[in-house]
C-alpha cells in the first residue's frame, strides 16, 4: 500500500486528505442522523399532551428546555398560534429552512470529496503523461524506468480519485435522502399539531 502511494506522486497526498475527511463526515452523518435524534416519541408525546390541553406556555418552556428542529418548530407554531394561516405557514418554512441546515450540516463538504477527487486523479495522469513525455523527450538513461514511474503515477492517481469518489457519492445521496426523510417525519408532526394549535373560529380561549 505504501509503495502504491508513493508510486502515485504527490497528488496522492490530497486524495488520502480528502478519504480521511469523507470517512470522518460519514461516520459523523450516520451516528447524528438517527430519527431518535430528531423526533424522539416521549417529546412528541409530552408535547402532544400539553397542547391537547392548550397549555401553551409550559409546551412553550418544554420546547426551549429540549432545542432542536421538531421543538424549534413547535415553538414556531405556539408563537405564531394566533397569526393568519399564511403568516404561520410562512413563518414555519423560514425555520424549516434554517433547520434542514442542521440536517445537512456536512453533506456539502462530501458533495466536494465527490466532485474534486477524480479532479485530482486527472491531475495526477495529466503530470503522469508530463513525467513520460520528458522521459521521450530526453532519452537518457534509465528510461524503461522511468517510463514506467509516469505511467504508474497516471494511473493510479485516477483509479485512486474514482475509488474515493464513487462509493462517497452514493453514501452523500443515502445521508441526503435520510436527512429529508428526517425533516418530512417531522413536518407531518408538525401538521398534526397545527390542528391543536391554531384556536377554532370563534373560540375565546384563556389559556396562557
Amino acid at each position: 500500500m505504501i509503495d502504491v502511494l508513493v508510486s502515485g506522486g504527490p497528488v496522492m497526498i490530497p486524495l488520502l486528505l480528502l478519504s480521511l475527511l469523507a470517512v470522518a463526515i460519514i461516520i459523523e452523518r450516520l451516528w447524528a442522523l438517527r430519527r431518535k435524534n430528531f423526533l424522539d416519541e416521549r417529546t412528541v408525546s409530552t408535547l402532544s399532551q400539553l397542547l391537547v390541553q392548550r397549555d401553551f406556555g409550559h409546551a412553550d418552556e418544554f420546547c426551549r428546555r429540549h432545542p432542536g428542529p421538531f421543538t424549534q418548530l413547535v415553538s414556531t407554531l405556539i408563537q405564531y398560534r394566533d397569526a393568519p394561516y399564511e403568516e404561520v405557514k410562512e413563518a414555519l418554512e423560514d425555520t424549516g429552512r434554517r433547520e434542514l441546515k442542521g440536517l445537512e450540516r456536512g453533506l456539502p463538504a462530501l458533495s466536494t470529496v465527490v466532485a474534486g477527487a477524480p479532479l485530482l486523479g486527472l491531475l495526477g495522469t495529466v503530470l503522469g503523461m508530463i513525467k513520460i513525455f520528458s522521459v521521450v523527450a530526453t532519452t537518457g538513461s534509465g528510461v524503461a524506468e522511468k517510463l514506467s514511474e509516469g505511467i504508474a503515477e497516471a494511473l493510479i492517481t485516477t483509479a485512486t480519485g474514482l475509488i474515493i469518489a464513487i462509493p462517497v457519492l452514493f453514501v452523500y445521496a443515502y445521508l441526503e435522502a435520510r436527512a429529508e426523510n428526517i425533516l418530512s417525519d417531522i413536518e407531518e408532526r408538525i401538521a398534526d399539531f397545527t390542528h391543536l394549535v391554531r384556536k377554532p373560529a370563534g373560540h375565546n380561549e384563556g389559556s396562557s
